[in-house]
């Protein structure tokens, strides 16, 4: 019996064997422009044969992995363009979309106070490229914010996409192992590498991770901790409870390789916060148990790391801090008078969403503050449409507060730890801006889309329970 060659199955082995031949090529010898080309086919052919949630998910894998091409970087616009064919389909009647009324008005004032702002960006190339670049990417934060509320619309896609956030966690821990064990090495020239130099003793070495910030990164760390450790409790096979058992390990240490005090201390309230939520699900001997493994964990990891790495003692950092009135770091008080001082000069609608690095100590610092960045960059206006944003979040998440993490559906468990998340996100952003960093941005609106989706999510269900209900 002759088997039948049709023409599709030459150009699938054709197409195999030059991908095949590509990448063993690019395994021994790496070029930057070929990665990224062959990275943007692939999202290309996602995009066009599968659905749009397929290629959001592959972007939520490799978005914190840019790379620079003539509009701006990979990520911006990737992010651009699967929202663009997610409206060209919705005009030719192929999908659906709708807003969320919850979050629609403090988002339209978000965007209104960066428009207005731009009345006041003046200054050097290098300032206004920095706003230009930054209002690029915020839109496009937003964009992925409402892909998520029109995408992830069940459950069954609400948990795979938080197991895709996983796989991207999982991802960023490999290279921030990379980092630690192989410091100043360039991976992939001009796309993955780490920034520290090589010297004569590598020691109290602060972890920065792909975002190229320890305090972002910390913080990143910091926010997965919960989410993993919800997984793991949620977790019926022994392997997969394993597996996010040491995910969640190994996210700890790599959060004390960054040496970061605040997102240590807002993790530490988040947690406490979340046992006090969960005081229904556990008596006083599994709290004492599960306190003290967490307690005896953070003197195991801290001792490990400061030891055995090139990194440093974080409790060390936390014994040598010093507060000016009482209540500021000595580390921030040039950067929030500098920033508060600079707010100051335009209040009401800022300075435009750049930031010049050419004028002295105290405007050349970030605010290392979120709230006295929106402040500086755009006023008032568009601080208040932010704090906005997150009091109609906070509501969001409050459906999960008397929620079980472990008995409950999946959006009502999950809900609690969003609404622990958005509480370790608002006291961190204290000292620290997740808008310094454009990257960092993607996954921050990510986590607001996972709010709005949730919640969407949860009302769904209660609906459908109620349709079956009264029938």
């Amino acid at each position: 019996m002759r088997m039948k060659f049709s023409p599709s199955k030459l150009g699938t082995i054709i197409f195999v064997g030059v991908a095949g031949a590509l990448i063993s090529s690019q395994i021994v010898y790496p070029a930057k422009r070929v990665l990224e080309a062959f990275s943007g086919l692939i999202l290309a052919y996602l995009i066009w044969n599968f659905s749009t949630l397929s290629a959001l998910w592959l972007l939520l894998i490799i978005y914190p992995f840019p790379f620079t091409i003539s509009l701006g970087n990979s990520t911006f616009i990737f992010m651009v363009l699967i929202f663009i064919i997610y409206l060209l389909r919705v005009a030719a009647r192929k999908s659906t979309i709708h807003s969320d009324r919850q979050f629609n008005l403090p988002v339209i004032l978000m965007v209104m106070s960066y428009l207005i702002s731009f009345y006041n960006l003046r200054g050097t190339p290098e300032f206004i490229g920095f706003g230009l670049a930054h209002t690029g990417n915020f839109i496009a934060s937003i964009f992925l914010f409402y892909m998520l509320i029109n995408f992830v619309n069940d459950e069954r896609k609400l948990h795979k996409t938080v197991r895709i956030s996983v796989i991207t966690c999982a991802i960023i821990m490999l290279f921030t192992v990379l980092e630690l064990f192989f410091p100043g090495r360039r991976i992939i020239p001009g796309w993955l590498y780490t920034e520290h130099k090589a010297q004569l003793v590598m020691k109290d070495i602060r972890m920065t991770g792909v975002f190229h910030d320890y305090e972002l990164g910390a913080e990143y760390f910091a926010m997965n901790v919960p989410i993993l450790f919800f997984l793991a409790v949620r977790a019926r096979r022994l392997l997969t409870r394993g597996m996010f058992v040491f995910l969640l390990i190994l996210d700890f240490v790599l959060l004390f390789t960054t040496m970061t005090r605040g997102a240590f201390i807002s993790l530490t309230i988040g947690m406490v916060y979340m046992a006090y939520l969960s005081r229904r699900d556990l008596n006083i001997v599994q709290l004492g148990m599960i306190g003290g493994a967490l307690v005896g964990l953070v003197f195991i990891v801290d001792t490990l790391v400061a030891q055995y790495t090139i990194s440093g003692s974080l409790f060390g950092r936390l014994v040598a801090t010093t507060f000016e009135r009482g209540f500021m770091p000595e580390t921030r008080v040039v950067a929030w008078g500098g920033a508060f001082a600079r707010g100051l000069e335009h209040p009401f609608i800022g300075h435009g969403p750049g930031w010049d690095f050419s004028k002295g100590i105290g405007v050349k610092y970030w605010p290392h503050n979120v709230y006295l960045f929106y402040f500086n960059i755009t006023g008032l206006f568009g601080l208040s449409a932010f704090i906005f944003l997150l009091v109609r979040l906070f509501k969001a998440t409050l459906s999960g507060c008397r929620s079980s993490l472990v008995r409950d559906p999946f959006p009502e468990a999950f809900m609690k730890v969003l609404h622990v998340l958005l509480v370790i996100f608002v006291i961190d952003q204290i000292k620290i801006e997740y808008l310094r960093n454009n990257i960092y941005m993607y996954f921050v609106w990510f986590f607001f889309g996972l709010i709005a989706a949730t919640r969407n999510v949860i009302r769904s269900n209660l609906a459908a329970k109620s349709d079956t209900g009264s029938a």
